[in-house]
Order: structure tokens, then C-alpha cells, then sequence
């Protein structure tokens, strides 16, 4: 019995050192000649919350697609480096199976269908899954725990819910999928901040009960920053600062320039030092 526990706890051990995402000198082109992504190498722990931090136009959304693979309808492509999911090499699968595997995505802009009622975008999202009434059931219940919202309004058509209403829509269909790691792109665009608090109150909620991990894309450095645990700055498709979420939020560059705190004139992360220009990833699986 011992030795049952030992191999157990080893196994354990061995999930959890590969149970992340890992993006290695990822390089994204559009058009086969408009350079995106210049080498963006980051890394997801399992379990946890990280954010991407960045202004538009920077890569945060090309970076999501490159992960979701979702870059050839918009005349993208994977032009050099490697992304891993749990320890295996994904950049050649399709959506369909990635999201089979474990790692969806949540589209910018929400993106509900909008003469389906809140209930059926809910469970557009279990498609991929081969499940029983009785398991559906379960997980829209899941789901109805975690946003009420959607309980009282699951019968209403999407297209004339709130924006707020949508988001959780759109997050709750995603995770009708039984994912693993969930890709949020701006998810809080266009919302009111009450909003926005409740929908990352809720997003970090699922984190800790459920141990989904989230990698969130976010103009918004202050409530990303109090969610997450760790973040990644990108700029102009470089990564340009990285560690952990209080790091960044007592870095004065990251006050100055995402937080519009401190004095002078505002900076542009172009010059920023050497020694915060880290490509590493910031976190070893062993911490």
C-alpha cells in the first residue's frame, strides 16, 4: 500500500512538471510577409492565472490565436518556434482538437449566437464532447452556479442579452467543454467596470475551485494584475517584461506606462534597459 501511494505521488510529481503551455520563439507572419510575433517564448504554469499585458496592436490576440491555432482565417501563420500543451507539441493541430485536448478559447468580442438562447450557446460549447443528458445537465448547472446571471436569463435569446450577459455567456460555453486552460482575449472590452470586477471575481473563483488555468489577454494592467499570478508585457510582438503579478505591479515602468502612476514624461517600453528585456521564460516548474 506504501509503494501504491509512492508511485501515485510520483505520478503526480511528473503530471505536474508538463501540465503547462509553452510558447518557444514563437514567430507569427500575416500575408506571408507581415512580421507579428518576433520570437515570443512565455510559459503557463498548471493551475494558475497569467496575463498578457500589452497595448493594442502589441501581439495579445495574435499571440491566443497562434496557441489556438486559429490564425489561418485571417491570413496568419506559424512562420518559426514551437507551442506545447501538457508536454506535447500542438502547433499542428487543428481548433477542433485542441479543444478536444483540453485548451479553448474565448473570443474577443464575445461572439454568441444571437437568435440561440443563452441555454443553447451554453451548449454549443459541449459539441466535442460525447456526453449523456444527465452530464449536460450537471454542467449547465456547474455553470448556472458560477454565473446566476445566466440561470435567470438562459431562456432569453443571447442577441438581447447585456454585454456583461454575453462575456459570461461566452466563458461559460467555453467551459461546457471540460477545458483544462482557458485563453481569454479582453475579456473586459466594452463593459462596465461592475462588470468587469464581477466577471474576474468569478474568473479567479474558478481558478482556485476548479483548477482551470487561465491565460488571459488584457488592456486593463490593474484588474489583470490583481488576478493573475503571474504576467508577461509584450510590445510591438516582443516580449518585454515578465515575473510575477506583484513584480510587475511594483515595477516602476510597469506603473508609469500601464498604470499611469509616477512623474515625468511617459516612456515607451522600447527604453526600457537591457536587463528587463528577459526572453526567458520567468518561472521554473520546480518553484
Amino acid at each position: 500500500m506504501p509503494q501504491t501511494r509512492t508511485l501515485r505521488r510520483a505520478t503526480v510529481a511528473r503530471k505536474t512538471r508538463v501540465d503547462y503551455l509553452k510558447l518557444d520563439n514563437v514567430q507569427v507572419v500575416y500575408n506571408g510577409m507581415i512580421l507579428v510575433l518576433r520570437g515570443v517564448s512565455m510559459r503557463v504554469p498548471c493551475g494558475k492565472i497569467v496575463t498578457l499585458l500589452g497595448a493594442n496592436g502589441a501581439g495579445k490576440t495574435t499571440t491566443l490565436k497562434a496557441i489556438s491555432n486559429l490564425l489561418a482565417a485571417e491570413r496568419g501563420a506559424l512562420s518559426g518556434g514551437s507551442i506545447h500543451f501538457e508536454g506535447r507539441r500542438v502547433d499542428d493541430l487543428g481548433p477542433e482538437a485542441l479543444v478536444r485536448s483540453g485548451l479553448i478559447q474565448v473570443m474577443e468580442g464575445r461572439r454568441c449566437f444571437p437568435h440561440l438562447t443563452i441555454e443553447e450557446n451554453l451548449l454549443t460549447g459541449a459539441h466535442t464532447r460525447s456526453a449523456r443528458r444527465s452530464e449536460l445537465n450537471a454542467g449547465l448547472e456547474k455553470i448556472f452556479h458560477y454565473f446566476p446571471r445566466l440561470k435567470v436569463k438562459r431562456r432569453l435569446s443571447a442577441g438581447y442579452a447585456s454585454g456583461g450577459e454575453q462575456q459570461m455567456c461566452a466563458i461559460g460555453r467555453a467551459l461546457m467543454s471540460n477545458p483544462r486552460m482557458v485563453l481569454l482575449d479582453e475579456p473586459s472590452m466594452g463593459l462596465a467596470p461592475q462588470i468587469v470586477q464581477e466577471i474576474f471575481a468569478i474568473v479567479r473563483d474558478l481558478n482556485q475551485r476548479e483548477r482551470v488555468t487561465f491565460l488571459i489577454a488584457e488592456q486593463n494592467a490593474t484588474l489583470a494584475l490583481d488576478c493573475a499570478d503571474f504576467g508577461y508585457v509584450i510590445e510591438n510582438g516582443r516580449v518585454v517584461m515578465d515575473g510575477t503579478a506583484q513584480t510587475l505591479k511594483d515595477s516602476s515602468e510597469v506603473r508609469e506606462f500601464y498604470l499611469g502612476i509616477g512623474s515625468g514624461e511617459r516612456r515607451n517600453f522600447a527604453d526600457l534597459s537591457k536587463s528587463h528585456r528577459r526572453r526567458r521564460p520567468f518561472l521554473s516548474v520546480e518553484d
